[in-house]
C-alpha cells in the first residue's frame, strides 16, 4: 500500500503543479478544500494513503490515520469519517463521539445530521437526527441536504411524483416552497435558485424572491456582497438582494479583505483595478493582472516594458517588489516563491524565510503548508520546520 500522502487544503492562487505531481496532488486537493476548518481553535489537515482518507492536526500529530474511504468532512466540530458503508463522527482530538452506524447521511450542522428515520407509518425515511441519534426532523422527502444557516435543502415530490427542491428550517416547516430544480446552501441569508443547471434567482429566508430586475445569474457570496451577472457585465447585490453595485464591469472577483478586483475595457486593452463595497474604484485599473487581497496584500502585474508582479496595499503602494521567476499571493505571513524548479517562503519584507528546497509547495492555511520533498509530501510550519512527513513515496 501506498504511503500517506499531503494535500494542500485551500483552492486560491494555487502555483501550477508539474505534470508529475498534479493528478495525485490535484484530486485529493479539490476533495478535501473544506476539511481544513476551525474547531474551537484547532485546525486540521488532510493526509491520505493511496485512496484512503486521514487527518493530523497543527502539530504534525495524526488524529485519524489514513484508513477512511471517503474524504473527511469537519462541521459542528465533528470529523464524519467513512468506512464502506458505516459512518463515525469524531472530535478534533480523534475522540470517537458516535459509533459507526449506517443511518447518517451527512455531516451535522446546527446541531443536526441528514439521516434515515421512520416515518409517521415506522418505514424508513430521510429526515434529521441530533447528535444522540434521535430522529428530529421526519418529512416525506426524497433528498436532504445539510443545514446552513439554520436552512437545509430538501426534495419533496408532489401528487405526480415530480421531484423539486426547497428549503425547510430547524423546525423542519417547509419554509421555501419546494419548486425549484436546483438550490444551493444559504450563505449571507440568501439561498440561490434556479433551473437544472444555473442559479438564476436568490430567495431570503421566508421564501421571498429578492432578485434584482434583469440579473441573468447569480455568484457566491462573499463578505456579504454576491457577483451578479446582466448579459456580459458583472456587478453585485448585497444579503437582501439589493443592487448596490450595478453590473458594469467587463470582469469582476469576489470580495476579499473588503474589495473586489474589476476590469475595465480600454483603448488598447482593459485593466484591472480594485472597488470597495459601495462600488467606488479605491485603486485605479492600471494592472495587466491582479489577485485578490490575502494577508493585507494583492499581487499584481505592472504595465511597461520591464514590468513585474508587485505587492501592493490597500491604498495601491507598491510595497514589496521582488526577483523571483515567480511569487503567489500571501497567507499567514508567507508567500510560495519558485526559484528555478524548487519553491520556498518569503515573509512580507521580502526576505527568504523557508529556503527554495521543495519540488512543490502550496500556500499556508494556517499554521500549516503541504510540500513535496521528491517523492515524499509532507507538512512544515511557518519557520520551515517539517511537522510530518509520509513514511514512503
Amino acid at each position: 500500500m501506498h504511503a500517506a500522502r499531503t494535500v494542500a487544503t485551500t483552492i486560491s492562487e494555487a502555483p501550477r503543479l508539474t505534470r508529475i505531481t498534479a493528478p495525485l496532488i490535484l484530486t485529493a486537493w479539490f476533495a478535501f478544500a473544506s476539511v481544513a476548518q476551525a474547531a474551537g481553535t484547532a485546525l486540521v489537515f488532510p493526509i491520505r494513503d493511496g485512496d484512503l482518507h486521514g487527518l493530523v492536526d497543527r502539530d504534525g500529530k495524526v488524529i485519524l490515520p489514513a484508513e477512511y474511504s471517503q474524504p473527511l468532512q469537519l462541521s459542528d466540530g465533528l470529523i464524519m469519517a467513512t468506512k464502506g458503508t458505516r459512518t463515525a463522527f469524531f472530535d478534533a482530538t480523534g475522540r470517537m463521539i458516535i459509533r459507526p452506524q449506517e443511518q447518517t447521511r451527512g455531516p451535522f450542522s446546527d446541531g443536526l445530521a441528514p439521516a434515515v428515520v421512520a416515518d409517521a407509518m415506522g418505514k424508513p425515511a430521510l429526515g434529521y437526527v441530533d447528535h444522540d441519534l434521535k430522529p428530529a426532523i421526519r418529512g416525506d422527502f426524497r433528498d436532504v441536504g445539510p443545514f446552513s444557516e439554520g436552512m437545509a435543502e430538501v426534495a419533496v415530490a408532489d401528487e405526480w411524483g415530480v421531484v423539486k427542491r426547497g428549503y425547510i428550517d430547524r423546525s423542519g416547516k417547509l419554509v421555501v416552497p419546494a419548486k425549484y430544480e436546483k438550490t444551493f446552501p444559504f450563505s449571507g441569508g440568501l439561498g440561490r435558485v434556479g433551473p437544472s443547471r444555473d442559479p438564476t434567482r436568490v430567495v431570503d429566508r421566508t421564501g421571498r424572491d429578492v432578485t434584482p430586475e434583469g440579473i441573468d445569474f447569480i455568484g457566491v457570496q462573499a463578505e456579504g456582497m454576491i457577483r451578479v451577472w446582466s448579459a456580459r457585465k458583472e456587478g453585485f447585490i448585497d444579503a437582501a438582494g439589493k443592487l448596490v453595485i450595478p453590473p458594469r464591469f467587463d470582469q469582476s472577483a469576489e470580495f476579499s479583505e473588503g474589495l473586489a478586483r474589476v476590469f475595465q475595457s480600454a483603448p488598447g486593452g482593459g485593466r484591472f483595478g480594485y472597488i470597495d463595497k459601495s462600488g467606488k474604484m479605491v485603486i485605479a485599473p492600471r494592472f495587466a493582472t491582479a489577485e485578490a487581497f490575502s494577508d493585507g496584500l494583492a499581487l499584481v502585474r505592472e504595465e511597461g516594458p520591464d514590468a513585474g508582479t508587485v505587492f501592493i496595499d490597500a491604498t495601491g503602494k507598491v510595497v514589496l517588489r521582488h526577483e523571483f521567476d515567480r511569487v503567489y499571493p500571501f497567507s499567514s505571513g508567507r508567500a510560495v516563491f519558485k526559484s528555478g524548479n524548487r519553491y520556498g517562503y518569503i515573509d512580507k519584507s521580502g526576505k527568504v524565510a523557508i529556503p527554495a528546497t521543495w519540488n512543490f509547495a502550496r500556500p499556508f492555511t494556517g499554521p500549516l503548508a503541504a510540500v513535496v520533498d521528491g517523492k515524499q509530501s509532507a507538512y512544515i510550519d511557518v519557520g520551515g520546520r517539517v511537522v510530518w512527513r509520509s513514511e514512503r513515496p
